[in-house]
């Protein structure tokens, strides 16, 4: 299939085209600014010369392919007579409460199983649902050059990902809201942040009390976009409770254990960790996930039932992964066997005790999540499944 692949600056970009590539397809890579989602006369206009130039060329098949789901890109699409394929990886990932998603060209694919039925309840058959994936092919090669002979391990527990405690922790920003209803949202995300594995945020905070809050903050996408005002919300708090629960469970890590952190541009003020910077997704990530004995996944509240990219990428390299439960994980794994997961902040210190001190079933388990990871995750598994719905 020829493949006009829309790149963004996604950190996906070379790891897919090399596996495109490897499967036999014509990939033609472009790139150009988007100054708005839904609206970008100059965009619109240079995207469809693009596509035009592409389809005329001629040879067989083709697609518009992008990580992540752009409504500009559909539109292109439809009008180009051309199928698009999105792959989402962001969560939460509002361009898909666009008015296009149910365009007859696209074919969305999105890794959280319980967004799926959400979308497919509102009738929108164009999305699907697909697992996030891993290059281990790169990823191998990478490992084998840095570590060269004896793996060394540098890392007790480590945690590389955002704590979340920025400009973007939106929650934080809203000092305006009335006494009761201030606590009766922090009542929300205290009893959320003692609940691991299981949402609760929707039931908590209705359509009812959604109207409450509209009355002091402002949720709404525009025209363009469905009523998505009671996710909003929710996913607002959820990003809280993310902001809290990360910095709990490494201050907990941090007080029994060796605990390494790699996040943000500056170290965490009060967490008991030694703060380690950041590491490049491509060609550092994969290094520290393989030289820690336990890599800690604290997966955003906002992916409810899904794997996130990050446990796919430690099981890609080869790492121990230590996470919190979702519900899609028991779909491939057993817990303890090929990673372990926690529904508790003491599950996840006796976890951590435990396989801190027993090497070998550590390291099984670390050799199956890599197993596992090609078996199930691999770009060389996945992309055809991509492609499937287009045959």
């Amino acid at each position: 299939m020829r493949i006009l692949y829309y790149y963004w600056g996604e950190n996906s970009k070379e790891d897919c085209v090399d596996a495109l590539l490897r499967l036999g397809h014509e990939v033609q890579v472009w790139t150009l600014p988007m100054e708005n989602y839904t609206s970008d006369p100059i965009f619109s206009e240079k995207a469809e010369q693009m596509v035009s130039v592409f389809v005329k060329q001629g040879g067989g098949s083709a697609c518009l392919f992008s990580f992540d789901y752009f409504p500009l890109l559909s539109e292109v699409a439809l009008a180009s007579g051309l199928p698009y394929i999105s792959w989402v990886y962001d969560s939460p990932h509002y361009t898909l409460e666009s008015l296009t998603l149910g365009n007859p060209c696209n074919y969305v694919y999105i890794f959280d199983r319980s967004l799926e039925k959400h979308y497919r309840e509102l009738g929108v058959s164009a999305v699907h649902h697909m697992p996030l994936p891993v290059n281990v092919n790169r990823i191998d090669r990478l490992l084998k050059e840095k570590n060269r002979g004896k793996l060394r391990y540098e890392h007790e527990i480590c945690f590389l990902g955002s704590l979340y405690n920025d400009e973007y922790d939106f929650y934080e920003q809203i000092g305006y809201l009335p006494e009761d209803l201030k606590t009766y949202l922090d009542d929300v995300i205290r009893v959320q942040g003692e609940l691991i594995g299981k949402d609760v945020v929707s039931e908590l905070l209705p359509a009812k009390m959604c109207d409450v809050l509209e009355k002091y903050v402002k949720a709404d996408l525009g025209p363009e976009f469905r009523n998505a005002r009671d996710t909003i919300f929710q996913n607002m708090l959820r990003k809280k409770v993310t902001v809290n629960e990360r910095q709990s469970l490494l201050m907990i890590l941090g007080q029994r254990f060796s605990t390494d952190l790699y996040s943000g541009k500056e170290p965490p003020a009060d967490l008991p960790v030694r703060y380690c910077g950041t590491a490049d997704y491509h060609n550092e990530m994969p290094v520290v996930f393989s030289r820690s004995k336990i890599n800690l996944n604290i997966t955003l509240r906002s992916i409810l039932t899904g794997i996130p990219l990050r446990v796919v990428d430690i099981l890609g390299a080869g790492g121990f992964c230590l996470t919190n439960y979702q519900e899609e994980l028991s779909e491939y794994f057993s817990d303890g066997k090929e990673l372990a997961w926690f529904e508790s902040k003491q599950e996840m210190l006796e976890k951590a005790e435990y396989f801190l001190a027993h090497d070998r079933e550590r390291e099984c388990a670390a050799a199956a999540g890599r197993n596992a990871a090609e078996r199930f995750f691999s770009y060389d598994v996945l992309l055809p499944k991509v492609f499937s719905n287009l045959c």
